[in-house]
């Protein structure tokens, strides 16, 4: 895929970004009059942002009186994370800018962290694909080669206060990335060109992101089959990539049509496909597959789950494979659950979230359902009234998460129109307001 004349360009390219997006540069947002306030809350989400760089931002009560320390804006979020009960990002992409904002006090305020408008972003970034925090202050953002031949690698350690930069030669498109620690990551690619598009490869980092070293690569053309059964398989897209130490790595693909999962234990040099993680002959009324990113619910890494979807005509339905031995085994647990609307493709959105390994919520419709034995059984939970006025404005739910048994956001959208609305809970569902 790569040419001279592109590496050419994106040499220079990457030079003048080096000297202009080394320092987080946060384009100015645009206020909202405070008389149109009204007005714009029912056109999408309006956030209250502070200056992160006013001592302002490490206190607990915000002036609301200084000009320019805080005042209000109007945007369209396409992804977010929670970081803690309180502690959460969002961000969405305005003119290929990223506009990433931080809260430390459940939305009430936000503080804008986004890098310098210099470093494009054309697709919006996803979590665990383009953008990865350990904590509120190390956090990572990858954009591809865009026919460069070398992806950005940004990072910051003081909370996105100030952002550095580093890149991924030879690399073309960033399927996912995942950091353990602020030290120690890892970053999977896939091949976007003619001569190179099965071809996949793994990055790894132990000092942050400031350098990376390809540690995996999948060959073109094999001359050595047993350094290929170690490897990732040419045939196979990836869809998510997680550690739970500097060792033992998951990442889940769609193989042949199917759902997988591949396994290292020597810290992503060589990888195997698990065996018994996915069989076949459970899912007969299925006529094609999706799973999503493994996720694992403690620090040990020996609790974990995977989603998987089935889907028929037009319709799909989830369930979930869970570990309680590090991985070694996986078992499926059928979820009691109706089939919904859907193709059952890996892009579609998995309205489906477990905190541990026994209690999770689902939307479906406008109903919120709660289990707390693995999916088995499901909870209808009170309707919440403001939670169903704004599902019959915004009918597409992108994402759910709870960061325990009582917080937890919804981002919900009409794409049609380019407007979200991100939600939060303090209940555990029960009840929901805008952020």
């Amino acid at each position: 895929m790569v040419r001279w004349w592109y590496k050419a360009a994106g040499s220079a390219i990457i030079v003048g970004l080096l000297l202009t997006a080394c320092s987080s540069g946060h384009p100015p947002d645009k206020p909202v009059p405070a008389q149109q306030e009204e007005e714009v809350v029912e056109e999408g989400q309006t956030l209250t942002v502070i200056d992160p760089e006013s001592p302002a931002n490490n206190t607990s009560t915000l002036p609301t009186t200084e000009e320019g320390k805080k005042y209000q804006i109007q945007t369209r979020l396409n992804d977010f994370r929670l970081l803690g009960t309180s502690k959460g990002l969002a961000w969405g992409s305005t003119r290929s800018e990223l506009r990433l904002y931080a809260t430390q006090d459940s939305g009430k305020t936000w503080a804008n962290i986004s890098p310098s408008a210099s470093v494009q972003f054309p697709n919006n970034p996803e979590y665990g694909r383009d953008l990865f925090f350990v904590d509120t202050e190390h956090g990572w953002i990858v954009r591809d080669s865009l026919g460069s031949g070398e992806a950005i690698v940004l990072r910051t350690a003081d909370g996105g206060l100030t952002w550095k930069m580093a890149s991924l030669p030879e690399t073309d498109d960033v399927v996912s990335i995942y950091f353990l620690d602020q030290d120690r990551g890892w970053i999977l690619t896939v091949g976007g060109g003619p001569d190179s598009s099965e071809a996949k490869a793994l990055y790894a980092t132990s000092n942050g992101g400031a350098t990376w070293t390809k540690i995996m690569t999948t060959p073109i053309l094999p001359t050595d089959t047993s350094a290929v059964d170690h490897t990732l398989p040419k045939l196979g897209n990836p869809v998510g990539m997680i550690f739970t130490d500097k060792r033992n790595g998951y990442i889940t693909m769609v193989e042949a049509g199917l759902p997988a999962l591949y396994v290292t234990s020597n810290g992503g040099s060589q990888w195997t496909k698990h065996a018994g993680f996915f069989e076949n002959d459970k899912f007969t009324a299925c006529s094609r597959f999706s799973i999503g990113s493994p996720g694992f619910f403690n620090a040990g890494g020996y609790a974990g789950w995977i989603p998987i979807g089935c889907g028929r005509e037009e319709a799909v339905k989830y369930n979930g494979y869970f570990t309680l031995d590090s991985g070694k085994s996986w078992m499926l647990s059928s979820f009691g659950l109706p089939w919904q609307k859907g193709t059952g493709d890996s892009d579609d959105n998995i309205a489906i979230t477990f905190l541990n390994s026994v209690e999770g919520w689902t939307l479906q419709d406008s109903s919120l359902y709660h289990t707390l034995d693995q999916g088995k059984s499901w909870t209808l939970l009170p309707e919440s009234e403001k939670m169903k006025e704004v599902l019959a404005e915004y009918p597409e739910v992108v994402k759910i998460q709870f960061y325990s048994s009582k917080a937890g956001w919804l981002l919900v959208e009409k794409s049609d129109k380019k407007r979200s609305l991100l939600l939060q809970t303090q209940d555990g569902g029960a009840s929901w307001h805008v952020l």
